[in-house]
């Protein structure tokens, strides 16, 4: 292709081919070939490069390139383009032993791919782009809805409002896979599925469509929205990722040898593992079991119970019946590796007891998050002490590429060097950022704010009083009650009056979603809008998405986060604000429990007891007002006689070094290849080995 593009390529097909591949999500250069091209309309697609190609057409692209910066754009992305793909990665030479294939419910590339609802998606989308820059063999599985995760609107009553649009799959950048269909089970009845294939750099991502014409309308549907609240129609998803998403990658002759299930809801891709092991190699429904289990790797990323999905019998049997029978394993044995006491009748299947059973090794994601869940999930290995449960752990990271700002990214070239990204944190160069200049750095954050302040003012739902010089302290994530996001408005005379100082200005920017059916969330983000209405200085920026988490980590002054300790898995968001510069103030949970050092940010004293919360509410409230007006405002505002708060960029320059290599997602998929893949390959080749194997 490359030669092509050098020998009257054409254009138009050259472009596509370009935003067909999802490089420029991360590559600014690739990028910046089709902003150039109508800035205007580039915002008006929400950034979709494929429908900007499709309303410009051949003529609109032929006259933009009449111009020298789109023509010199054009020849950046290129430049661009080869760089990428003339690496030779680590993993590329090393020959990685086996091709891993990863299911996800969700995945957050792009917000002209409208496939996610948040932090999973996100970061399920972090591990394709890490995973591609490494060059490690990876397949991903999703499905393609047609309606999304639905966006957020605020009605007069201040109460969150789901909208949802259709989306074409044409209008987006992926490609359908012409004489690719397979089928799953739905009860005694079959449904079709469509191929379409996103390509995440080196990384193909192959999402499953139910769309099909010949589906009768109630199948056709099943692909229609993600998250859906109904039991039913959340389990046909999971029969179509899981079983489906293994029969996909066989039709296309994508055979994995690794399975990684993110999150329980792919729970079927190992039932069908044993199901084609029974079928082709004439097995035991045990040695099918233990030959699928040993090449399964599973992620648990809820620290409470009740956010696995659960499934009554009688639906299980409803759906699955019949293809229990085929696969050969009885339907009580089926429910009781999803059941917390296995021999139950009246008990729910649950996803995450039966992704835990099925695989040979499951890990939490953080270090504190694999502690909760030994304890949270220890009935999986009933009569094993606490501390002997095979639950390990992977601290998630974020695609640095993807979330550093682009002027954050360039003093790392700089400073660090061309491929800072590729780096190992314990490599010297790293310490060069050290030497970034105080003026130089806190000059360019001013900027990211101001610019994040642009943003915030088109996109808050009431009128905003916002100053570039008030410390900016951003909130964004999932309104959910465990999240707290309301916390703050505990002593709303204390908090106003810290609104309202002239001395030392502070200002609050709130962005979150609650899920459709979460009416405790729903009623948080009302408590949140209410007080916003009343603040000019704090402001709830609705439909929170890809695009503006980009804005608000690389923008606000502090990143706040605040859940009940012991709820958070991880929290993903803190490390983007991080690795820009922005400083953290968070409960010791998730990622910052092993994150945090002093020079980095904030830790909010927390004395969780858990079963009283209203107690752990009010006290650690407290603890965040005082951490806010003792230490947080009198760091920000303390300045040089150039106006440069010395202490606070020196902690920035700290923030950038550490978490930019510790909490990336290439630390992140090394981790996951040194403790999980390598090992799951080489067992499953072990036993590929044996005389019994048939192979």
């Amino acid at each position: 292709m490359l030669e092509e593009l050098e020998h009257g390529y054409p254009l138009l097909e050259e472009l596509n081919d370009f935003a067909h591949d999802l490089l420029w999500t991360w590559e600014p250069r690739i990028e910046a070939a089709f902003r150039v091209l109508d800035p205007e309309r580039w915002e008006a697609t929400r950034q979709n490069p494929v429908l900007l190609l499709s309303q410009l057409g051949e003529e609109g692209v032929a006259k933009a390139m009449e111009r020298t910066d789109a023509r010199a754009a054009l020849d950046d992305a290129r430049a661009a383009y080869r760089q990428y793909y003339d690496r030779n990665p680590a993993f590329m030479n090393a020959k990685a032993p086996m091709v891993i294939g990863y299911f996800s419910l969700e995945f957050g590339l792009a917000e002209c791919l409208p496939i996610y609802s948040g932090g999973l998606g996100v970061l399920a989308g972090d591990h394709l782009k890490a995973t591609s820059d490494l060059g490690l063999p990876l397949v991903a599985v999703g499905l393609l809805y047609k309606q999304g995760f639905g966006r957020q609107e605020i009605d007069e009553g201040g109460r969150q409002v789901e909208v949802y649009s259709e989306h074409r799959g044409i209008d987006l950048p992926i490609r359908k896979v012409e004489g690719v269909e397979v089928e799953a089970p739905i009860g005694d009845r079959k449904v079709k599925i469509a191929v379409w294939r996103a390509q995440v750099g080196r990384v193909p991502l192959f999402l499953l469509d139910t769309d099909v014409e010949a589906n009768p309308p109630d199948l056709r549907a099943i692909t229609d929205r993600l998250y859906v609240p109904e039991p039913d129609r959340r389990l046909r998803q999971e029969i179509v990722l899981g079983i489906g998403g293994v029969r996909a990658l066989h039709a296309l002759g994508m055979v994995a040898g690794v399975y990684h299930l993110n999150e329980g809801h792919s729970f079927l891709c190992a039932i069908e593992r044993i199901r084609e092991l029974r079928a082709s190699r004439r097995m035991t429904l045990e040695e099918a079991r233990l030959v699928a289990r040993a090449g399964i790797v599973f992620t648990t990323h809820t620290p409470i119970a009740a956010g696995s999905d659960y499934f009554e019998p009688g639906l299980v049997w409803d759906l699955l019946g019949p293809y229990l029978k085929e696969v050969g394993i009885s339907f009580d044995r089926f429910m009781d590796l999803g059941r917390q006491r296995p021999g139950d009748p009246r008990e729910r299947l649950c996803t995450t007891y039966a992704a835990l059973r099925l695989a040979d090794q499951a890990v939490g994601v953080s270090r504190l998050h694999g502690t909760v869940s030994k304890r949270l999930w220890k009935d999986a290995w009933r009569g094993l002490p606490e501390v002997q449960v095979p639950i390990g752990s992977v601290t998630n990271g974020v695609h640095m590429p993807t979330w550093m700002a682009p002027e954050i990214r360039d003093l790392l070239r700089r400073y660090v060097g061309p491929d800072w990204w590729d780096l190992d944190g314990t490599d010297g160069r790293w310490e060069a950022v050290f030497e970034i200049p105080a003026a130089e750095l806190w000059s360019m954050h001013m900027d990211l704010k101001r610019r994040l302040l642009e943003v915030a003012r088109k996109r808050s739902e009431h009128t905003a009083d916002l100053d570039a010089s008030a410390l900016t302290i951003g909130f964004g994530r999932r309104f959910a009650p465990y999240k707290r996001a309301n916390l703050l408005l505990q002593d709303s005379p204390r908090l106003t009056k810290m609104l309202r100082s002239a001395k030392h200005p502070v200002q609050f920017l709130f962005a979150g979603k609650a899920h459709p059916a979460d009416q405790p969330g729903k009623d948080i983000a009302a408590d949140v809008v209410a007080f916003a209405r009343l603040q000019p200085r704090v402001v709830f920026l609705k439909d929170y998405d890809i695009e503006l988490a980009g804005h608000l980590v690389r923008g606000t002054d502090v990143w706040l986060n605040n859940p009940r300790r012991f709820l958070e898995a991880s929290g993903t968001s803190g490390m983007k604000a991080g690795a820009n510069g922005v400083l953290n103030v968070s409960i010791l949970d998730g990622w910052w429990d092993e994150g945090y050092r002093p020079e980095l940010g904030w830790a909010i004293p927390s004395g969780a007891t858990l079963d009283r919360p209203e107690v752990d509410d009010q006290a650690e409230a407290e603890n965040l007002y005082r951490l806010l007006e003792r230490d947080v405002v009198p760091a920000y505002f303390e300045r040089d006689e150039n106006g440069i708060p010395q202490r606070w960029v020196e902690m920035m320059r700290a923030s950038i070094r550490h978490i930019a290599t510790e909490f990336s997602a290439r630390r992140m998929v090394i981790d996951y290849f040194n403790t999980a893949y390598a090992p799951g390959a080489r067992r499953v080749e072990q036993l590929r080995l044996l005389p019994d194997w048939g192979g």
